[in-house]
């Protein structure tokens, strides 16, 4: 055993990856048969159950998520206590969802799809709106840094969507249809087979949804219209009985049809059409090596594609703009876990090489005519990264302690070391202390390294820099929970974390560049600091009735300018309350309450309230007829308003059929 465990971690300091995790079964204190408890892999890359877990990781599952009413990743945690999803904040309104965790937001949150790190981002932001559930089989967060285990990006936490094989033997499906207003209409479905060493599976998805307009007397619309499109392949085989290969791949494809007006001199007004096209393909292939006492030897292959689109096409005009993006990468990563008693190893490795491009082609009319050009606007970059790591978890009685450290380097900008140190107590089987500190770090993204934004016309430009180094962090995160009984579950968390080397523009050092034109460049000048706590207790008195119900406070200083981060709302309530009134039928409520926040000097972005209600009645066994509103107080941004964070989309209501096969779980 000796040997085999030094071959492993030999072995594992040339690759790494991630674990697979399913639901098991727990027992309460007498013995007795509790409920499932869901196993999470994100916090520790070892499967854990949540409820225990050495490292805290909140669990939306595809089924909660449903009762929220949510179609994407976005909106299963928009009522999620702890997190902000503002989609109106990044772009145009109603653009990237993208999600803020104890302050930090954008690409400074690290967003994986089984393990992966996704590319292709919006403005800095990974838009989860363009993740559907289809497929999905949980969404698990983790907050605070975690660049120990996932290397750059992950300064305020991770967030990771799983997907799943089938989980029975035989075929197996999945449907659901549903209407929303808005002429919305989804889509959804999978179908599995599962026989002895095999299984298949395919996914797919289709959303449409209608623009918004801005007013009733122009054709422009604020928000555009939206169609988004899945298809999913996925199979795995058991070689033998220690060695499993899984394959997935997935395409994505979203279009968006947006429409605005503008008056031209002595020309009148043109309509300009805003078409939007997205491409990204995923392919994934794991290869796990199970050996005796727990310990395996987990590799993955990883390959992934971005094309993106925009245009600006002013009718009945040769005067055109079209931005060209693309995106790739292609990964190599392995785990070692190796089980010892009450020691458990982990030792790992990662190889990436990307690579990020952006043109601009313009047509503009001349004396001669139509003349198109193309140029970059994000000059071609190649880069690749090497990262390996270690992590221990030891177990000692009712204390469990884990250290770990990632060593990573990159083309750009050299190696980074990110340690981390958490640990557990747990004296009865009541009560859990956990506490976490750990490093962060951030590599300047694409953009930021080579972005060349060319705004001559109104007296400037925006132009990224190759000396820009990364941002890096401390972090330190700690909870306590108290069960008393199975009806009563309260948890009160605390966190602070400090960053240096801050990444944006530096606008109070713009430099001329031509005859009234001023350049502005990314730069390192920032400190900041947040800090918060979060209170959230789950009741369920009866098997009938649930109530959630949490508050998170957000303390955010931009200690460069002497300020609070812009468009951190300090305050929110989360409620959230399921009740099974009769047999086969349930009423789920939720609301969240946000306090305004901090834009400028003389500017707040508007707090707001948000109600979702839902109803369903089993008509069939495993299937359900539902209906409900997001939104119900049709609280919404004003299009006039600068940095409204308000919901974009106002009330929408919704009705719909879900059911699974086989229609009775198997024994």
């Amino acid at each position: 055993m000796a040997r085999l465990r030094s071959a492993l971690v030999l072995l594992a300091v040339a690759l790494t990856a991630s674990a697979p995790a399913r639901a098991e079964d727990a027992k309460d204190p007498k013995g007795k048969a509790a409920e499932p408890e869901t196993v999470v892999v994100t916090g520790t890359r070892t499967p854990e159950r949540a409820q225990r877990a050495t490292v805290k990781t909140d669990v939306v599952t595809r089924e909660e998520a449903e009762r929220r009413g949510a179609t994407n990743v976005a909106e299963a945690l928009a009522t999620q206590p702890g997190l902000v999803v503002n989609p109106g904040s990044y772009g145009f309104l109603g653009g990237a969802s993208a999600l803020q965790i104890q302050g930090f937001d954008r690409d400074r949150v690290l967003i994986l799809e089984d393990g992966e790190r996704i590319v292709g981002d919006v403005g800095g932001a990974i838009d989860l709106s363009a993740i559907p559930l289809g497929d999905v089989d949980r969404v698990e967060v983790v907050t605070g840094p975690a660049s120990a285990l996932y290397g750059s990006a992950a300064l305020g936490g991770v967030v990771n969507v799983i997907t799943s094989p089938p989980r029975y033997d035989g075929p197996s499906g999945r449907a659901r249809v549903e209407g929303r207003s808005l002429a919305g209409l989804l889509a959804q479905g999978n179908a599995g087979y599962k026989r002895g060493r095999y299984w298949v599976g395919a996914d797919v998805d289709f959303f449409r949804q209608d623009g918004v307009e801005k007013s009733s007397d122009l054709p422009d619309l604020r928000i555009p219209e939206v169609h988004r499109r899945l298809l999913g392949l996925r199979g795995g085989v058991r070689l033998t009985e220690q060695m499993d290969v899984r394959l997935r791949a997935r395409a994505f494809h979203i279009t968006s049809d947006g429409v605005q007006s503008q008056v031209a001199p002595g020309l009148g007004r043109y309509v300009i059409d805003l078409p939007e096209k997205t491409d990204r393909y995923t392919l994934h292939l794991v290869h796990v090596t199970k050996f005796r006492g727990g310990s395996q030897l987990r590799l993955t292959l990883g390959r992934q594609w971005f094309d993106n689109t925009t245009a600006e096409d002013r009718r009945d005009s040769p005067i055109d703009v079209v931005h060209e993006r693309r995106h790739r990468m292609q990964s190599v990563e392995a785990v070692a876990t190796v089980a010892d008693g009450p020691r458990t190893w982990v030792v790992g490795s990662r190889f990436e090489a990307e690579h990020f491009e952006q043109t601009v082609s313009r047509t503009e009319s001349t004396a001669a005519g139509p003349v198109t050009t193309q140029s970059p606007e994000v000059l071609p970059l190649g880069y690749g990264i090497g990262a390996g790591y270690a992590q221990l978890s030891w177990k000692l009685g009712a204390f469990t302690v884990m250290p770990g450290a990632r060593l990573e380097g990159h083309t750009r900008y050299g190696v980074n070391v990110a340690p981390r140190l958490a640990a557990q107590a747990r004296p009865t089987e009541w009560l859990m202390v956990r506490a976490s500190a750990g490093r962060g770090f951030r590599a300047p993204s694409a953009k930021e390294l080579g972005f060349l934004f060319d705004h001559s016309v109104f007296g400037y430009r925006v132009a990224g820099s190759g000396d820009l180094a990364p941002e890096k962090s401390w972090g330190a995160n700690a909870d306590v929970t108290v069960t008393p009984s199975r009806a009563i579950t309260a948890r009160v968390g605390g966190f602070a974390n400090w960053v240096q080397d801050l990444i944006d523009l530096d606008l109070a050092n713009g430099r001329t560049v031509g005859p009234g034109v001023f350049e502005y460049r990314y730069t390192n000048f920032g400190r900041a600091r947040t800090a918060g706590a979060t209170v959230d207790t789950t009741l369920k008195p009866a098997p009938w009735v649930q109530a959630d119900v949490g508050y998170a406070y957000t303390w955010t200083r931009d200690d460069t300018q002497d300020r609070p981060l812009p468009g951190r709302p300090p305050h929110a309530v989360t409620i959230a309350v399921r009740v099974e009134p009769v047999k086969k039928a349930e009423l789920v409520a939720r609301t969240r309450i946000v306090t305004n926040a901090f834009l400028d000097e003389d500017l707040r972005a508007p707090g707001y309230q948000s109600l979702d209600a839902r109803m369903g009645y089993a008509v069939l066994p495993r299937s359900q007829l539902y209906g409900g509103v997001l939104n119900t107080l049709n609280i919404k941004q004003d299009p006039g308003r600068v940095g409204d964070t308000r919901p974009p989309l106002g009330r929408i209501f919704y009705v719909g059929f879900r059911a699974e096969f086989p229609w009775e779980d198997p024994e």
